[in-house]
């Protein structure tokens, strides 16, 4: 297994150093973005992205995603290709306003009951009682003629064609194959409206998608996100990838309702933590002479992690689509970018970040990843 995906990343380009801006003559940095998915709360990916995309200089070289994370890094692309920056911040805008609105004419939408009721007993109503509903019917049973709103404004907000034969920002989107539980990277000149649906399939919601004669669930079971990818065909350094869920979880969950949410949050990260400690670990076995060997030696991998505040959001929570909600996901985002630049912008470009073994882990945990006994 190792030798095999030592083989097949040796082939990883070598990183680049910093360039020069185009625009304003600057020295530019270059970052390669990891967006991961998390429903509604893919609005916090928004306001960071919102906030990035102001930055003077900063060039984002490719973005892999998954399931909201995906369609943030289709549509930020999308509009960059067609208008820079500006355009780009725009259309993302327009996506999550565009969520909102349907969701304000869905059933599982803002939901006046739950706003009157308030409390326990709307926030059921908003979340964890569609997710109870969809635990007695399944979506060929609910939805038989597989009705998805997301399909049509994806097919509005982006110019697939553009992408496909765009070689300026490079996309990689997630989505879990059903037949073998495996991930699927669909890259740029296989991105339709289908693959985002695919990679934001929630199958106690929607019916499985079919591409290419197999059927595809939501791309968070497997890559949340995909980082390899971005190490093997990224010509920067620095990645950057931008977490919904927080990392650390103190407490014991002991009632039904908090052993859910830690539970939701575990599968959330867990491809994203497996995967960093495979990295980690190929940094030892590669070969350091090697092209692949070089590579990793010279990976800065950053974090954009949601602050504490936005563990008072309940899982459920990322189904809840009312514009003031999302609105405010967006201001943490932007918020939580504006701190990580001030602290980190300086550290791009110049291999300068937290290594492999500390980045999410808690002190003592990494301290026994880096000596083997974990």
């Amino acid at each position: 297994m190792a030798g095999s995906l030592l083989a097949f990343l040796n082939r990883a380009t070598a990183p680049s150093g910093q360039r020069r801006s185009s625009r304003t003559g600057a020295e530019s940095k270059t970052i390669a973005l990891a967006l991961q998915g998390g429903g509604s709360h893919g609005a916090f990916t928004w306001g960071v992205l919102d906030r990035l995309l102001e930055e003077d200089g900063l060039k984002i070289e490719a973005i892999s995603g998954a399931s909201a994370g995906a369609m943030n890094a289709v549509v930020l692309a999308s509009g960059y290709l067609e208008g820079g920056p500006e355009a780009a911040k725009a259309a993302l805008a327009k996506l999550w306003q565009s969520v909102a609105e349907i969701g304000r004419l869905a059933p599982h939408g803002s939901n006046p009951l739950a706003h009157l009721l308030g409390g326990e007993i709307g926030d059921w109503l908003s979340g964890s009682g569609l997710q109870f509903l969809t635990r007695l019917a399944s979506p060929y049973q609910l939805n038989p003629l597989d009705l998805n709103p997301l399909r049509g404004l994806m097919e509005e907000l982006v110019d697939f064609d553009r992408l496909r034969r765009n070689r300026r920002i490079r996309l990689f989107v997630s989505a879990t194959n059903v037949h073998t539980g495996s991930p699927r990277l669909f890259a740029n000149r296989e991105l339709s409206s289908d693959v985002l649906l695919a990679s934001s399939c929630l199958p106690s919601m929607h019916r499985a998608v079919e591409i290419d004669g197999a059927y595809y669930w939501d791309g968070g079971f497997t890559a949340n996100p995909a980082i390899f990818p971005l190490i093997r065909h990224a010509d920067c350094a620095d990645i950057v990838t931008v977490h919904i869920d927080t990392q650390g979880h103190p407490g014991l969950p002991v009632t039904g309702h908090e052993i859910s949410n830690r539970l939701e949050r575990i599968m959330t990260n867990a491809p994203l933590l497996r995967e960093i400690q495979t990295i980690a670990d190929l940094r030892t076995l590669a070969d350091p002479d090697s092209k692949f060997g070089r590579r990793l030696r010279g990976l800065a991998l950053h974090h954009i992690l949601p602050p504490e505040d936005m563990t008072q959001f309940e899982t459920s929570s990322k189904l809840n689509v009312d514009w003031s909600f999302l609105a405010r996901l967006r201001d943490i985002g932007r918020s939580t970018a504006e701190d990580w630049l001030l602290e980190n912008s300086g550290r791009i470009g110049t291999g300068s970040a937290a290594t492999l073994e500390s980045s999410l882990f808690p002190r003592s945990h990494a301290a026994r990843l880096a000596e083997g006994q974990i």
